[in-house]
């Protein structure tokens, strides 16, 4: 029974928890306004929501990779004094 339940697709690699989201950039180049915008939606949904940037340019080096950011709730107040706009 245990068997034919980790067989089912549905049951396989199945992640409920939406923590952020991530991009791939070169030399850092990961920040639009359109990120940024997204960045603030997922933060409204989930408080500690992050956004990874991989840069492929480090990777290639040896360096590390991986960068992971979060808006302050400085941040998150300015946004939603100005009513949302980026």
């Amino acid at each position: 029974m245990l068997l034919k339940t980790l067989e089912n697709e549905s049951q396989r690699l199945m992640d409920t928890n939406e923590i952020g989201f991530y991009i791939n950039s070169r030399m850092g180049l990961a920040f639009t306004r359109d990120v940024l915008s997204q960045l603030v939606e997922s933060q409204k949904k989930f408080k500690n929501a992050v956004f990874l940037v991989y840069d492929t340019s480090k990777a290639n080096f040896g360096l590390n990779p991986l960068r992971a950011y979060r808006l302050s709730q400085k941040a998150l107040d300015a946004f939603n004094q100005d009513h949302g706009s980026i």
